[in-house]
Parts: structure tokens; sequence; C-alpha cells
């Protein structure tokens, strides 16, 4: 072998070697031919002519001239049938046909499969080539292959990693990528995370394909409803986001975009929206600027007055405390610190106590009581409400047997279900294991839902408490009045009983409180359904209730929730009477 060809060898051995890596197809194929025209001491151009537009991110199935070296280099993404003369055209059928290496004295053309790719390495030389030079083009012709393969490659894993396979859309890498670049800018820009209102309810009720669909429609309208200078991505499942000139990318004309409903198929879907927003800042972090627009768009989600809201410190502030509470109601919780008190349920006639309600009880680590209101909400934000109202339920109906057999008192237990428990599969079977492993009358148990329970789930909630209610449990909608559930969803559900909110009892007085009042109360005759009105804190109120028609009632003008220990002391003092005389007096 000549000093050529060994030099030649050496060439390819360094190639084979050399870190070199892009995903510029023009710059790897130039170096490619530049080192086969060093081996064979070319003196004029190659060319790598293939039918692979999108390797140069072209569309369409052209014969195009993929890369060349030296003056041939200017060809590089032109149409081959107008740029290169017909006899060679005719040698590259000849090589594609063949689908081998074309020799032609001068003329010689390298075969390239590999991946999918196929293509032909068109090179002339002075004079025909020898074997030992065809084996070294060959094996450089395998090894630029092999490299175009790897950059196609690379470009789906990337387009893979950062780009949402359903929408087209930048995917939360690619969006973090965009963040960064928007804070190069001189002008001002914001970033929006828009999240659409109960889209799992699409999925469910009409099916994923229509979901699927939905959200297609909403990518294509933010993309066309925005320039090229603001950016659309898919940060989660049903959450976009948006990042550019503050002029533009503002809650107002982000809301006005959803003012038309979207036709998927043969339906015509509303959809709305909450917005987060956060203006973005040149020196912090792309990740934590998502992150701060993530906590403003979490504090939209639970506002009653807005469906947008600007991040401020404050909202971290309120993040941490409510993680805090999490964090420690649940520790308490596995440290059975938490306590189930009890308020006594008269009726409101005789004054004899016909029931309790149980009440969930939490001491802090100061020995303060932490308030329903704040921690009932955050233990179903957590999905700890799902194990700490099956504890309930259990000691309630535990308490409930103590005072059957020990006190000789049967009375009836109220005990509240958030809509998580009806969620969860296990809730329904529980509650009947419960009450049977104890031996308790299922009617001595009444369910409370609240109307914002059944309206989230209607279907759900409704076939589990026509499932509970077949077993013997009572039934009672908790705080009516306060919500807006439908009527239709009452019809449907096996009530017992109507709660009157505290609001409407505790300032009935008032003209609308008491009209609200007494529509409960002609509603529940109308349906054969007992009221029972709730925070009844003195004798004025009580004959108001009895005025209107409510049969029982709670409060504190009857009695304080109180402790287990603290009923049976109750329970044992003929409180009854007191309550009795309270009532008729």
């Amino acid at each position: 072998m000549n000093n050529r060809l060994i030099e030649g060898l050496s060439t390819i051995n360094d190639t084979t070697l050399s870190p070199f890596a892009s995903d510029s197809v023009e710059a790897l194929l130039n170096y490619y031919l530049q080192k086969l025209s060093s081996i064979l001491a070319l003196e004029h151009d190659a060319l790598c002519i293939a039918r692979a537009a999108f390797l140069l991110g072209q569309e369409g199935d052209e014969l195009l001239v993929l890369g060349g070296n030296d003056n041939a280099a200017e060809q590089v993404g032109k149409n081959a049938n107008t740029c290169v003369s017909s006899q060679i055209l005719t040698m590259y059928n000849h090589c594609i046909d063949a689908k081998a290496n074309y020799y032609s004295g001068q003329y010689n053309f390298l075969y390239m499969c590999h991946g999918g790719i196929e293509g032909a390495i068109y090179f002339r030389t002075r004079e025909a080539i020898g074997a030992d030079a065809r084996a070294l083009a060959e094996t450089l012709a395998s090894q630029m292959s092999i490299a175009l393969e790897n950059i196609n490659l690379y470009r789906k894993l990337k387009k893979t990693s950062f780009n949402d396979w359903l929408t087209r859309l930048p995917n939360r890498n690619e969006f973090i990528n965009l963040i960064s670049q928007s804070k190069l800018t001189a002008l001002s820009q914001n970033i929006a995370l828009v999240d659409l209102k109960h889209f799992s309810d699409v999925n469910d009720g009409l099916g994923q394909d229509i979901g699927n669909s939905l959200l297609i429609a909403v990518a294509n309208r933010l993309k066309n409803s925005f320039d090229s200078d603001v950016h659309i991505g898919r940060v989660t499942a049903d959450v976009f986001g948006i990042v550019g000139d503050a002029n533009f990318v503002d809650p107002f004309i982000i809301n006005d975009l959803f003012r038309t409903p979207f036709s998927i198929g043969v339906h015509t879907l509303q959809v709305n929206v909450s917005v987060g927003m956060h203006s973005v800042a040149p020196n912090i972090d792309a990740i934590f600027q998502l992150r701060c627009a993530n906590v403003a768009l979490n504090h939209a989600k639970q506002s009653l007055t807005s469906n947008y809201s600007f991040y401020s410190p404050a909202m971290d502030e309120e993040t941490k405390e409510r993680l805090e509470i999490i964090r420690n109601l649940q520790h308490d919780f596995d440290k059975e610190k938490l306590e189930v008190w009890y308020q006594p349920q008269v009726n409101l006639h005789s004054g004899e106590l016909i029931g309790l309600e149980a009440l969930l009880r939490w001491r802090n680590a100061k020995g303060e009581f932490v308030s329903p209101e704040v921690f009932v909400p955050l233990a179903e934000y957590s999905g700890s409400i799902v194990d700490i109202g099956k504890w309930v339920l259990a000691e309630a109906i535990r308490r409930m047997k103590m005072l059957a057999t020990t006190e000789n008192k049967p009375l009836r237990m109220a005990v509240n279900v958030s809509l998580l428990q009806f969620r969860d599969p296990e809730f329904v079977p529980y509650v009947k294991y419960i009450l049977d492993i104890h031996g308790v009358t299922p009617s001595l148990l009444e369910l409370e839902v609240t109307e914002s329970v059944v309206m989230d789930e209607p279907e759900i909630v409704i076939q589990s408490l026509n499932e509970l209610k077949n077993y013997g449990i009572s039934i009672a909608i908790d705080d009516f009045g306060t919500g807006f559930s439908s009527l239709s969803y009452i019809q449907q559900m096996p009530l017992d009983r109507l709660k009157i909110d505290k609001s409407f009892v505790q300032e009935c007085g008032n003209r609308k409180n008491e009209v609200i009042s007494q529509v409960i109360v002609n509603l529940g005759q109308q349906l054969g359904l007992t009221t029972i009105a709730e925070g009844v804190e003195n004798k004025e109120q009580v004959r108001k209730m009895i005025a209107l028609g409510a049969q029982e009632a709670q409060g504190y003008y009857f009695a304080r929730p109180m402790s287990f220990d603290k009923l049976r002391s109750y329970l044992a003092s003929s409180m009854s009477a007191e309550i009795s005389k309270a009532v008729n007096q």
C-alpha cells in the first residue's frame, strides 16, 4: 500500500475517534467530504445527494444536494435536478436503483443507506481508482451514513424532549428555556400559566379523543392569537404557558381568547380558565420564575372573586403556612392526637335529645384548637382527609355503640363526608364493615354531605348514597342553602334531612334570610324530609325556627360541642330535661 493510502487510513481512524459532533447536516457533510477529498487527492468538488429534505429542515420529497465541499457548498439545499448535470443524475439513479456503489472511470458514486436515509456521494477523479482507494472511500461513506443517522436520531430525541407530542408546542423543558431567553430582552415580559377548568370532565364525559382535540384547538387558538415574539407551551396536561411582551401577555387579553366556545366535532365546548401571572425578572432562575407563576395560578384557583392572580412574595408565605399546617396535621393524626367531639341535636317541639353530630377537633403543639374551617380544606387538598375521615367514622360509631350499651341511649350519630371519600372505592364497603363489626343498627348512622360535594361529582356521590341508603343509613345535606345545587340532583338523592345553614338561622331577623329558611323548610315538607336548624344561639332563633316549621335544631343555645367524657357527664346529669325547659319556656 502506497504512502497516500496509508495516510488516508490514518485520516479515517482520526475521524472515527474524533469528538466532532454537530446537528448541522451541512457542516457535518462538508467535514467528511473534505476528508474524502484529502484521502483521494480530488481535484474536483464532491457532493452528497439524497431525498432527505427533512435533514435540512425542509418539507417534501425533492432530490436535494445535502452537502458539498469547496465550491459545491454553494449548491447545498438546492434541487439537484436544477443544479446538477443530467449525466450525474443518470449515474446517481443507476446507483440508487442498484443499491450499490457505482464506479465509471473518473465518475464515482458511493451508495449510502442507513437508518432509512438513502442517497449517494458523487466525486470525480483524474483516473479510475484502485481497490484499496475504493475500500477507504467506502469506509468513509459508511461513517458518513452513520453520522447522518445519528443527527436524525438526535433531532428526534430533541424534538421528543422539548416538544409536546400532541399539540406540537414546546413542552415544560423547552418553555423554561423560552423563559431564560425572555430574560435577555429589554422589554417588560410576563409569564402566564393558563389552566383549563374542569378539563377532566371533558375526558370523562366525552372521551379522551374529544379531550385531545380540545387541547389541540386551544393550542392553535393561542398560537394564532399572538405574534412570533410571544411563545406558547404546554406545561402540563391541561396547563398552557405563555411568555412574551407584557402588553400582550395580559390576563384580560387571555380571558378574551376564551369567550368564544370551541367547536370539537358535534360538540360546542365553553372553556373557562384560571390564570397565574408573573413578571419576568432578568436575574432570577427560569425554573423559579415558572414556580412563581404556578403559585399565582394556585392562588387564582382558590379565589372566589377573580380567575387570575399576579404573583407576590406573600403568596409564598401563605403556601409555607399551608404546608406547615398539612405537615403538622398529618403528624398529629399519625400520633393519634386528633379528637372527635360531639354536639347534641334536639327535637324543637319536645326538647328531647335525639342525636349527636361528630365533629373533628385538633389541638396544635401549643394546645390551641385549630379551626376546622382552616385545617379540613387542607386535609382535603392533601388527600389525608380519606384516612382521617375513616378514623372519624370508626370513632363515632364506636362511641355510639358505647352509649347504646353502657348508657342505654341509642342516639343517632351524624358524620360529615368529603368528596375525596366518595371517590375512594373502599368508602362504601368500609362504612358497612365498621357498622357490622360494632353491631350498630345502620339507621342510627347519618352521613352528611354538602351541596358542593354533590355538584362536583353528582354521579359518583348519588350512586354511593343510594347504596348506603339501601343498607339502612340516613342521609342529610349539610349547610343547605349556601351552595348552588340543582333541584334535579336533590330530587335524585335518597335524603332524610335538610340542615338549614347557620348563616340563615343566626340572622333570621333579616327578611331575606327568613324567606330562604322558609323556602328550605317548605321544600323539606314537600319532599317528605326533616329539617334541622344549625347554629341556634338564643331563644328568639328557637321561636323563629319553630314558627317556620323546622323540626330539629342544634347550637350553643342547647349545648356546645364536647369531648366524649363530658358528653357522658352531660347525659348523666339530666341535661335533656334542661333542654326541654329551654325549648318550652
